[in-house]
């Protein structure tokens, strides 16, 4: 019962086929000129969602939907004192997205329980493979499912809306859920949380390294910076006369990414929209909106990067005669993976002979709502050219059977006595 998972058995019973298989199929449903669009909610999504309990069920996993509409799929332990060892993902997409960004830790996730069933029985503990809605917010704000699970999803998430008008709840009952913030009920039951994602980056490839365990999910802090100037003729005023806002906001952006480079580390700045008004070809720009996104996952380094952008930008202003108003849009703390499970992970890498590095997740993910209620771990496999969030997002079979692998090794060796 204790001896570790033989992967030329999982390539012999046919998992890197049935893996290949799983992830073509959902990449069929919600597709767009530009890749998928499949947000939750929708006939898509729910054409996706059976679709993974039927593997569920298929793979003797029982299946049930929690009132947001996450899919949970469940292997009953032979001891009912000890909590759940739970993996698992997102099914909906990004506009445009791709077909492996979520998808494979679902997918992997039943392949991974399907496997240990068949091949070891009835596990100690109890395990569950949840396939979680909303995690993108495409459609409304983010983490949807995870934060339901979590316990944090709040009367605000339940009455957002999409671009029609229409509130999370009123799309959820329109489909049966019964979604209400009386329900909302934390998860207590969950000793940890593994989640098997792609990268999304450029690093493990870059690396030759097929597997990375991550050590923290870094934290964000979002703004909106929106610059003051004065509308003048574009012919007619000097350019030591002018107060000129679009100007003055490439000169803070420069200053700001100047800032963050000296910081050296892991830390990332990207400057996404930026718009200026009045938008003339011939008229001097009296209003400039931008937006910056700051992560690092270092909370205090963060935190203390984010004032000093902060002032860096007030003294560019000053300098430039114009004036700023800095409107904080998001903050999401940085989440440290446990120690135990990055060890877990690595041994189970080691166990299957597959090298590992370390790896920062740039990017949110379930684990960091599922770091509420459980201990989290994440496993990453790499991104061709670094590429997802786009039709070229891909990674080899082998790859992703390489993450199933390690992900089912560190599941049996926590769900299994």
């Amino acid at each position: 019962m204790n001896k570790s998972i033989d992967v030329p058995s999982i390539k012999s019973q046919g998992y890197e086929q049935l893996l290949s298989y799983y992830l073509e199929e959902l990449g069929k449903v919600g597709t767009s000129e530009v890749g998928l669009c499949r947000r939750p909610f929708t006939a898509d999504y729910e054409k996706a969602a059976q679709m993974v309990a039927t593997w569920m069920r298929e793979h003797g996993l029982e299946v049930r939907k929690d009132e947001v509409g996450n899919v949970i799929g469940r292997i009953e332990g032979t001891n009912s004192q000890v909590k759940v060892i739970a993996t698992g993902s997102h099914l909906d997409t990004v506009r445009g997205g791709g077909k492996y960004d979520g998808m494979l830790g679902v997918v992997g996730g039943v392949i991974a329980a399907g496997y240990l069933l068949k091949n070891y029985g009835q596990p100690e503990h109890s395990i569950e493979v949840i396939a979680f809605t909303g995690e993108e917010g495409s459609r409304f704000g983010g983490f949807l499912g995870s934060k339901w699970m979590a316990g944090a999803l709040g009367e605000k998430d339940i009455n957002s809306k999409d671009e029609k008008g229409i509130s999370v709840k009123e799309a959820a009952t329109a489909l049966g859920y019964n979604l209400s913030e009386e329900l909302i009920a934390v998860r207590k039951d969950i000793e940890a949380f593994l989640e098997l994602h792609i990268e999304q980056g450029p690093v493990l490839e870059a690396a030759g390294c097929p597997i990375g365990i991550v050590s923290a999910i870094t934290g964000m802090r979002q703004a909106e910076v929106i610059v003051h100037g004065r509308t003048d003729h574009a012919g007619t005023t000097p350019l030591n006369m002018r107060q000129d806002a679009l100007l003055s906001a490439v000169k803070i952006i420069k200053a700001l990414d100047a800032c963050v480079r000296q910081s050296g580390g892991d830390t990332v700045f990207t400057v996404g929209q930026i718009d200026a008004n009045p938008g003339s070809v011939n008229v001097v720009a009296e209003r400039c909106a931008f937006t910056i996104d700051l992560r690092d996952p270092d909370p205090s380094k963060l935190s203390g990067l984010y004032e000093k952008c902060l002032e860096e930008a007030r003294t560019q202003a000053a300098q430039a005669g114009v004036k700023i108003d800095w409107q904080e849009i998001l903050t999401v703390e940085p989440v440290p993976c446990s120690v135990r499970l990055r060890e877990t992970l690595a041994a189970a890498a080691k166990t299957v002979g597959l090298d590992c590095q370390p790896i920062v997740s740039g990017a949110g993910h379930d684990a960091l709502m599922m770091a509420e209620i459980a201990a989290v771990g994440m496993v990453f496999v790499p991104s061709a050219g670094g590429r997802s969030h786009c039709s070229e997002e891909y990674t080899p079979a082998d790859q992703c059977l390489a993450g199933v692998c390690v992900l089912a090794e560190a599941v049996r060796q926590l769900a299994y006595n």
